[in-house]
């Protein structure tokens, strides 16, 4: 059971990896980043602690962005 945990905060941990890293490359690459989408210690502590909520939006977000793609090219 203690794996388990460890597991799930591992990969919680590597989601906030991911979107800070995601942050930092689109402010390097010129894309406005607007000042909230800097994470203090508390917001990334949350992420760590309710990643599936996160990687959920993101998957409906980018399914949704895909199934508008393809309508818009036939």
């Amino acid at each position: 059971m203690l794996v388990l945990l460890i597991y799930y905060l591992w990969l919680g941990a590597m989601f906030a990896m991911v979107v800070d890293l995601s942050t930092w490359y689109a402010r390097k690459r010129g894309v406005a980043v607007p000042a909230s989408a800097e994470w203090s210690h508390t917001t990334r502590l949350l992420a760590i602690l309710i990643w599936p909520i996160g990687i959920i939006s993101f998957l409906a977000g980018l399914i949704t962005t895909i199934i508008k793609k393809n309508n818009k090219d036939e």
